[in-house]
């Protein structure tokens, strides 16, 4: 999802991903593997093995499971997760970068449990206030904002205006992993420090003061391009800063939920700050998974997650598909990918590309 302009925020669908069959078939080993790795990690928060569990989720004694790219990773125990992060396992969702002023908010805060934004303040004009977000939450549902993770659009104030001790995406060329076809935006290198640090220390907390509950993480899917990616090539080095700054991010805001979008299967296996990645994001979601036709890697994608953390014990895991409708009036084509991503477990919200506005489907339930 991304930013084609500022006034108003909109943004168009994302290329999907190429399926290729080591993908799928990563996917597959990932389902097959989440009981070794619910086993694993919930035994040893029990006491087995020895291990310990607390806030940060360091083991004392952790065990293995295989994981997609060979080799072994280490499972940690189950660290405590805050009560504030739980999302609605299966709800009712949208995302919507437009403005409020566009929008009835009472409407959305009663039709909607999970609600994704883009609370960035800008210059001082956000698309939602703080006002509108607690509006948006008044029926007790809860509000994401978007947050570029794996790029960074030129249009964001920060690509060029920074306070000091900062650097800014546009000045952090050593991050930029190359320009973003068909969008005004860069891939960006998350293991870069000073990248890290804007994202964790001035993007997020400027979020995170609007009263969002949490960050939808968009172009997470960096972490698994690659070396030789075409676009925004990422090293093993590279993939590793992507889930140690997700650990950053979770070590700061211990209370907010963390979504990201296209999360590669790779992730599953990965580790960081010595807690196991699954541990540290509350959801997942995908673009295009049922139109313009049915993704069947990135369907296996969203199962490889769905599995592994429910056998972690997490059942309230969002696992979400965005799709996108010609119009707002093509229904039978909404409602067929809508039909679709339910009898696959997961929960659908279907939009226009641009998420500039709200389609109010005939079969949308209401107060969900």
């Amino acid at each position: 999802m991304h930013q084609n302009n500022l006034v108003p925020l909109q943004r168009a669908a994302r290329p999907r991903l190429a399926a290729t069959s080591s993908w799928a078939g990563q996917a597959a080993r990932w389902i097959g593997a989440a009981g070794l790795i619910a086993a694993t990690a919930l035994m040893t928060a029990c006491g087995g093995g020895g291990g310990s569990s607390g806030s940060s989720g360091t083991a004392t004694n952790s065990s293995n499971a295989s994981n997609p790219t060979g080799g072994t990773k280490t499972v940690s125990p189950a660290p405590v997760i805050s009560a504030a992060r739980a999302l609605p396992a299966s709800p009712v969702w949208v995302a919507y970068y437009g403005s409020a002023s566009a929008i009835d908010i009472a409407q959305v805060a009663a039709t909607f449990k999970l609600i994704i934004i883009d609370a960035d303040p800008g210059n001082g004009t956000p698309a939602f206030s703080a006002a509108q977000i607690a509006v948006l939450k008044a029926n007790g549902a809860k509000v994401l904002s978007y947050l570029n993770f794996g790029a960074c659009e030129k249009a964001r104030t920060y690509w060029n205006t920074v306070p000091s001790g900062f650097v800014s995406c546009g000045a952090n060329t050593a991050a930029q992993l190359g320009k973003y076809s068909g969008f005004q935006e860069y891939w960006m290198n998350p293991a870069n420090a000073d990248y890290q640090n804007l994202i964790v220390n001035y993007v997020a907390p400027r979020l995170a003061a609007t009263g969002a509950d949490g960050f939808m993480l968009d172009n997470f899917e960096i972490v698994g391009h690659g070396a030789n990616a075409s676009a925004g090539p990422c090293d093993a080095a590279c993939a590793q800063g992507g889930l140690d700054l997700v650990k950053q991010l979770r070590d700061k805001f211990p209370n907010l939920a963390f979504v990201p979008n296209a999360a590669p299967v790779q992730a599953i296996g990965g580790t960081t700050g010595g807690v196991s990645f699954p541990w540290l994001i509350d959801g997942v979601l995908s673009e295009q998974v049922y139109l313009p036709a049915v993704s069947a890697s990135v369907v296996q994608q969203l199962q490889a997650w769905q599995s592994t953390e429910q056998n972690l014990g997490r059942s309230n895991f969002f696992v979400g598909t965005l799709d996108y409708a010609s119009s707002c009036t093509a229904s039978s084509a909404a409602q067929s990918a809508w039909t679709s991503s339910q009898q696959a477990g997961f929960s659908p919200s279907i939009a226009t590309a641009s998420l500039s506005s709200i389609c109010w489907w005939p079969f949308l339930p209401s107060g969900s």
